[in-house]
Order: C-alpha cells, then structure tokens, then sequence
C-alpha cells in the first residue's frame, strides 16, 4: 500500500484524522493564548488580531469534525 493511499484512507475513512486535527486546533489555541498572555506588558493590536484569528480556526475545526462525521454516518447507512 502506497503512502498516498494511506494518508487518503486515514483522511477519508478514519476518524483519527478528525480528532488529530481538532487535538492540533486546541493545542494551538492553548499555546498561542498562553504565549500572549503570560506577562503582557502591552498587547499590540497586531497581536490581538492574531490571537483572535487563531482563536477563530476552533469554529473552522469543529465546522470541519461536524461535516466530516455527517459524512461518515451518510456513508454507513449507505451500506
């Protein structure tokens, strides 16, 4: 089995993908929030709006686990 279709299987059929991607997204905001603010001594509007994007790819990934899963059920009742 090449790498191209495993890494197809694990995307398209397993739910691992779907929860290491939303594992990924909460480490990250974790991270990122933790970063920013332990000892702000002044938060740049820059850094505000980066915080907020990142914060923003959590409604991304669970909008992405929701689609997925759906599919994931439509396909095994087609069975």
């Amino acid at each position: 089995m090449s790498l191209g279709s495993r890494l197809s299987k694990l995307a398209n059929h397993q739910r691992l993908f779907r929860r290491l991607v939303l594992v990924w997204a909460c480490m990250l905001i974790t991270w990122v929030v933790v970063r920013t603010w332990i000892d702000p001594p002044d938060i740049s509007p820059g850094t505000a709006g980066a915080l907020a994007t990142v914060v923003g790819i959590l409604a991304t990934v669970v909008g992405f686990y929701q689609w997925h899963r759906k599919a994931d059920d439509e396909r095994r009742r087609e069975k």
